[in-house]
């Protein structure tokens, strides 16, 4: 599976670790809208698209499966949004 789009829309507040919402497309067939960029304590990465569940909390609804296809996902998109930093 490739990642063969990719939409990076930045949001960058103060004090936020929100960074941007991002929008992609899986083999020209899938698209995923609403991911996340997240500045964590360690390193940037994507969260998932997600919903508020019954107890508040927040749970993906669409996700990989696979540890080789969330890398490739996470690393095209940061990839992505590093260009769009410059």
């Amino acid at each position: 599976m490739e990642v063969t789009s990719i939409s990076v829309y930045p949001r960058e507040k103060e004090g936020s670790r929100l960074k941007a919402f991002v929008d992609f497309t899986l083999d020209n067939c899938l698209a995923i809208k609403g991911a996340k960029i997240i500045e964590g304590k360690t390193r940037i990465f994507v969260s998932m698209p997600g919903k508020i569940n019954k107890l508040g909390k927040e749970e993906n609804v669409v996700f990989p499966i696979t540890k080789e296809l969330r890398d490739k996902i996470e690393n095209a998109i940061i990839t992505e949004y590093d260009k769009i930093k410059k």
